[in-house]
């Protein structure tokens, strides 16, 4: 069909949308050793924070010393209940070593994609293997980061401190400026409509087949051969109870229609050769044309249906719409509580240590290389 459509391809889903979350997960990866390093002991805490036991009888302080020392040794004698539920380990989809994907990463992956291309990328089995071998070779690297101490470098920490505010930010903005539950009415949803008909417009659709016969129009001879082979084919398909789609699979060319008896489908007119436009516009269902010449060959045609102009229907786009129309509420009630929060106090701005700031950043910024020139 290629020699009769312009191109105009859906685009795939594959497994590379799965990676939309892996910078959080090393995010969260680099910071899981310094939390543990940097949480302080409970009973440490206590300890150092307790005040100093008054000087009193010699009995008051032997038993606070009994005590002091006796917490740890309890601590450290005490096990589990026999009876406690031990947590089970999560069950592991893939695994490189000691490294590993459990089920629940990958089922948090999967559920933060949409249902469609939740589907196909189930379907697409190789697509999501290499998605796993992808991650498990990021963890391994990031173990290897992490136990030199990688995540202790002061960008880093930079970095990870400030994609911690964002998603802190973002996510107490999204808080305070979401939309009513009730929100859009449907009177918001048909008036919405109302307004967007212009850009919900869809063109005439075409049902059209074809039967094809290649013939560039540099050699005049297949030119000519082409021509009276389209004639004679134009006859046989305009006789009455003619056979288009068996015309089409035994003496078409075109090798992606054939199959199907030459049937495009619906199409707009957009999308079919300059050549064809103005002979297919005119036609009505049922109808087979003259041979039409294109400068890949000549094209026999037959309209099957017509599918007039129209508007698509609300309940095709309602959906759409009332997701558009929260998104956009959300957007103006962010907007609002920021603003809110500057009128709330006074902005002052130190115009000297600004000048400075960006003093200090020019001056600690390399210039280009001199280049040394003999005298």
């Amino acid at each position: 069909m290629n020699q009769t459509l312009t191109a105009n391809k859906p685009l795939r889903v594959t497994a590379a949308v799965l990676l939309i979350a892996v910078l959080a997960g090393a995010v969260a990866l680099m910071r899981g050793k310094d939390a543990q390093s940097s949480e302080a002991s409970p009973t440490a805490a206590a300890s150092a924070s307790a005040p100093a036991p008054a000087s009193g009888s010699a009995k008051a302080r032997t038993l606070a010393a009994t005590a002091a020392t006796a917490t740890p040794s309890a601590n450290a004698t005490a096990k589990p209940q026999a009876n406690s539920p031990q947590p089970q380990p999560a069950t592991a989809i893939a695994t490189l070593g000691a490294v590993r994907v459990d089920r629940d990463e990958l089922l948090r992956q999967l559920q933060a994609l949409p249902p469609q291309a939740r589907q196909q990328l189930q379907d697409n089995r190789a697509g999501l293997e290499q998605w796993l071998r992808a991650r498990l070779a990021e963890k391994a690297l990031i173990e290897q980061a992490r136990a030199q101490g990688w995540q202790d470098q002061p960008e880093i920490r930079r970095a990870v401190q400030a994609a911690e505010e964002r998603i802190v930010m973002q996510s107490y903005l999204e808080s305070v400026s979401r939309a009513p539950d009730g929100y859009p009415t449907n009177a918001d949803l048909q008036a919405a409509y109302e307004r967007a008909k212009p850009q919900l417009a869809v063109p005439a659709q075409y049902h059209v087949s074809q039967i094809f016969l290649p013939a560039p129009l540099g050699d005049a001879d297949a030119v000519a051969a082409a021509r009276k082979q389209a004639q004679d084919l134009v006859r046989r398909a305009q006789a009455p109870k003619a056979d288009f789609a068996a015309l089409a699979q035994a003496n078409s060319r075109d090798e992606t229609t054939r199959a199907q008896g030459g049937d495009i489908g619906f199409v707009p007119l957009a999308q079919l050769t300059p050549e064809m436009r103005p002979v297919v516009q005119q036609m009505k269902a049922g109808d087979v044309s003259a041979p039409v010449q294109s400068a890949a060959g000549f094209h026999i045609l037959k309209l099957t249906a017509l599918q007039p102009a129209g508007v698509t229907p609300f309940d095709q786009v309602s959906q759409q719409l009332r997701v558009a129309l929260r998104s956009q509420r959300q957007e103006l009630a962010a907007r609002a509580y920021m603003e809110g929060l500057l009128n709330a106090g006074t902005v002052s701005i130190d115009g000297a240590a600004l000048n400075a700031a960006f003093e200090q950043s020019t001056a600690a910024t390399p210039g280009p290389a001199s280049v040394a020139r003999a005298p």
